[in-house]
């Protein structure tokens, strides 16, 4: 039997495999990375004739010609292979996709209310109490209304979640262990729980990528500004570390381009979804990487400053991101 897992949701994706799991003694996992496994390994029955469990990450491609998959599915195991996406544009990508023998199973995240929904039953699965504003302060905490959007001819064509539901968990769990007992409530998740600061770094990237000044300048105020309880230098010397990190991506992804390296292999190495990998090179596309390289040597030397001299910090940050905008 041949399961095709797709989405981004990949703590739903992991629960289905354990559910899987939870009904057999023989389970064995590959990742891309690994030794591909051969096909008579995964088609074949153990000593005592049951049936196995076999969970293949990133490797549909590996196994995807006409005559394997038919062995697959006609196999007594239960041959999972887990993936984002699959290139609808490929012709085996198709046969896979309209073969009616294989079960294929779309994990996506939920999206506005849902995550709402999603929270409070997690909550209850743990055996724990959450009110109906506390739901809400974390949904957004989260980051729940600011998915990213690609759109094509006008129309949204993509959507991209800027969570996902391994992180909501643990929040969820560390939430649970401070109200011990009792119901949480939208101040504990208030005084617990940061804003999720990735999409405003990205914000910050594509408005330099843009040569928005003023933009710019103002989300990096606003970022600072949600950074409660933590000082001025130290909230600043995280935001420069973030900020560092966006650019090495980006000199990453123009190196990769450079050396005509394919999107698949662009995202086995770096372990990102498609939908980040799409707006990191749009972003590249933006700057010469002489820029980039210069800008990064420029983000160091401000981590240098900010800890060694006593010029103010938020200066320090404006100036070297106006330098970038010239």
């Amino acid at each position: 039997m041949l399961i095709l897992l797709l989405g981004p949701d990949g703590f739903s994706k992991r629960q289905y495999v354990q559910e899987q799991a939870a009904k057999t003694s023989s389970v064995a996992v590959f990742f891309a990375a690994d030794e591909m496994p051969p096909v008579d390994s995964l088609t074949g029955a153990d000593l005592f004739s049951k049936a196995g469990v076999f969970v293949l990450s990133g490797l549909i491609e590996k196994f995807n010609q006409l005559e394997v998959v038919e062995r697959l599915v006609a196999s007594k195991n239960q041959i999972i292979f887990i993936e984002e996406k699959l290139d609808k544009r490929l012709s085996a990508n198709k046969n896979l996709l309209a073969n009616k023998n294989i079960a294929v199973k779309e994990f996506i995240l939920p999206r506005d209310k849902e995550l709402n929904n999603w929270i409070a039953n997690r909550a209850k699965f743990y055996h724990g109490k959450i009110s109906p504003a506390a739901v809400e302060e974390l949904a957004k905490r989260l980051g729940r209304d600011q998915a990213k959007e690609t759109k094509a001819g006008g129309k949204v064509v993509a959507v991209e979640e800027v969570y996902n539901l391994w992180q909501a968990d643990a929040e969820i769990q560390k939430l649970l262990a401070l109200a011990a007992g009792r119901e949480i409530s939208a101040q504990d998740v208030k005084s617990l729980i940061s804003e999720n600061a990735e999409i405003d770094v990205f914000d910050i990237t594509n408005a330099i990528a843009d040569g928005q000044k003023q933009t710019a300048l103002e989300l990096l105020h606003r970022h600072l500004k949600n950074q409660a309880g933590a000082d001025e230098k130290g909230s600043i010397i995280q935001l420069n570390a973030l900020l560092s990190e966006q650019f090495r991506n980006v000199a990453m992804v123009q190196d990769f381009i450079s050396q005509k390296k394919s999107e698949s292999q662009i995202l086995e190495a770096t372990g990102w979804k498609s939908g980040r990998l799409f707006v990191m090179k749009k972003v590249a596309q933006k700057f010469a990487p002489k820029k980039v390289l210069e800008f990064l040597a420029k983000l160091a030397a401000l981590d240098e400053e900010l800890k060694s001299t006593s010029t103010p910090p938020k200066v320090l940050l404006d100036l070297i991101v106006s330098q970038l905008l010239l």
